[in-house]
């Protein structure tokens, strides 16, 4: 930017930040009915701007810039075909991460220039960096388009005189034309204002401006300007030595150690073992620690890593302490995880899988292969080789999970496990008693629309339950409930109205909640045909339209949604 002469940079400057007031007002328009088609859009006008500041720069896009716009976008296009919100979430974190690391390695202030070869601590550095840049570079972008000096001159000059008069005479023309208003409703007429929603006016006006200005900054700090870029101070605010080392990682190793042999006891124990040791059944004990493993294996990475980072680069003998106990440690992780990963099998196997828990096993396998990484590149020396290594395999995991479609998963293996439950029931006598083989309600409610047509199916297959048997009662019920629920989330076309997303706005249109709808409608016939009980017995669910159950309560009706 020093080359550039004055005019040219006010000139560019002043394009940024209008190419920012037009993303904002962008965002506003698109992504205000909720996020679907619209942020792929938007992401991609984003997009075009960086591209376009880039060559304006003088500069080409470089393999590691495209590397980062592309995975900007394909987490944005998850928007538009997955509908499962906890997956959206990670997409949405993943969306900033890139932006940050883009921001960090386009800036000529910044120290990177590549994610490669870059410290942990570096890459934190960099989001730090980014995010307080994006708040304060438009100050700097303001400032170099000359509008400030413009604003000066205005109010020095004629400009000044115009704005004092105008405020002084404002409040009298209010009073004086409501008055005059009030008298002649014809003259009123002609003084009348459109009615506008003050709130909606600035709900607008608020989310345009947030997003132009978080937008500008960043654009002008990652391409326009260095001074704009801000300085994060390197180094650990602590050291440590050798000493240090050996009781911080020592006492850990202990603990692990003897959790691990813990573990050994009841692995081999079973569940006579955990009962009369815990009172709890083996149910209860895997329910209970699997999320307390994955928050231990996740605290091991930045104890590791931080106390690394503390070690002087001249204390050898604090290196070498440091990589003999992390390799035990390790090892003792390996252990944990294990036992975390066992107890999920369990935990499925006794309750069923959830979106949550297969998110955590994911996240807790990832973690396996990065400590793996850890063991091949900080322990052997090549410390700036690790931060890349774990960002691309972690950045590939939530791609792999958007694209292997993981509620679909989820929904297939909890109908396979209710029928294989009952498959292996010897006698009716073995279910009596028992809820709905399978858990349609968890399925219907829990489940986005990317699960739908696994729902449906399982909803039109025939019950399982032996007639007369108690679960017959409990499964033919929650067939007909998930038909109610079905109809009322994906039966009109529209998600139900406490959603966020609404299928009817081609902005937040996704592809998962099309699908749903699709699946609803084309199978409307034979959904209607699935039976539910009542005190007669087995009857269509089409017959029961506006009919009461019980005294007091009153069926769903598809065709009137507001019947429930």
């Amino acid at each position: 930017m020093s080359a550039t002469p004055a005019r040219d940079a006010r000139s560019l400057a002043r394009q940024l930040l209008l190419d920012a007031i037009v993303l904002g007002g962008l965002a506003d328009a698109l992504l205000r009915g909720g996020f679907g088609v619209g942020l792929l859009v938007w992401t991609l006008a984003l997009v075009a701007t960086f591209a376009y500041f880039v060559r304006r720069r003088g500069d080409h896009p470089t393999g590691e810039q495209k590397a980062w716009l592309a995975t900007g976008l394909f987490f944005a296009a998850a928007f538009a075909f997955r509908d499962s919100e906890s997956l959206l979430f990670y997409d949405f974190l993943a969306i900033l991460v890139a932006g940050a690391m883009l921001g960090a390695i386009s800036s000529k202030a910044s120290p990177m220039r590549s994610v490669l070869g870059q410290r942990v601590r570096d890459l934190a550095q960099a989001w730090v960096r980014a995010m307080q840049t994006g708040l304060i570079a438009i100050v700097y972008a303001i400032r170099a388009s000359a509008v400030g000096e413009r604003t000066q001159a205005w109010r020095a000059g004629r400009g000044k005189t115009v704005l004092r008069s105008a405020l002084l005479a404002l409040p009298l023309l209010l009073v004086f034309g409501a008055l005059l208003s009030s008298a002649d409703p014809v003259f009123g007429s002609l003084l009348s204002l459109p009615n506008l929603d003050l709130g909606e006016v600035i709900s607008h006006l608020v989310i345009a401006g947030v997003v132009a200005w978080i937008i500008g900054g960043w654009l002008y700090g990652a391409l326009m300007d260095e001074r704009a870029v801000v300085r994060v101070r390197d180094g650990m605010p602590i050291t440590l030595g050798s000493i240090d080392i050996t009781i911080i990682l020592g006492c850990l190793v202990a603990l692990f150690g003897l959790f691990v042999g813990v573990q050994i006891r009841w692995f081999f124990g079973g569940e006579q073992l955990v009962r009369s040791t815990t009172g709890l059944s083996y149910a209860q004990y895997a329910r209970r620690g699997f999320f307390e493993l994955v928050m231990v294996s996740l605290l091991v990475l930045p104890v590791l890593l931080g106390s690394r980072a503390a070690i002087p680069k001249e204390d050898t003998a604090a290196i070498q302490r440091h990589r003999a106990l992390s390799i035990p440690m390790l090892l003792l992780l390996g252990g944990v995880m294990a036992s975390a990963l066992g107890r999920m099998a369990l935990y499925v196997h006794y309750y069923g899988l959830s979106t949550d828990r297969l998110n955590a096993s994911v996240f807790m396998l990832w973690l396996a292969v990065v400590f793996a990484w850890f063991g091949l590149t900080v322990l052997r020396g090549r410390t700036h080789d690790f931060a890349a290594g774990m960002t691309i395999t972690g950045f590939a995991t939530l791609a792999a999970l958007n694209l292997m479609n993981p509620e679909v998963l989820v929904a297939r293996v909890n109908i396979a496990r209710a029928h294989t439950a009952l498959v292996t029931a010897d006698s009716v006598t073995a279910t009596a008693g028992a809820d709905a083989p399978v858990d349609l309600a968890y399925l219907t409610y829990r489940l986005s629309g990317d699960a739908a047509s696994e729902v449906v199916d399982a909803v039109l297959a025939a019950p399982v339950s032996p007639v007369g048997a108690p679960s017959r009662t409990a499964e033919v019920k929650a067939r007909c409930e998930a038909v109610r629920g079905l109809f009322r989330r994906w039966g009109t076309g529209k998600v139900d109205q406490n959603s966020w997303r609404h299928s009817d706005d081609w902005r937040a249109w996704n592809l998962g909640v099309s699908r749903a709808s699709a699946a609803v409608r084309t199978n409307d016939p034979r959904l209607r045909a699935v039976s539910c009980w009542d005190a007669s017995g087995e009857v269509p669910f089409g017959d029961r339209d506006g009919r009461p159950a019980r005294p007091g309560e009153q069926w769903y009706d598809p065709t009137k949604p507001d019947s429930h």
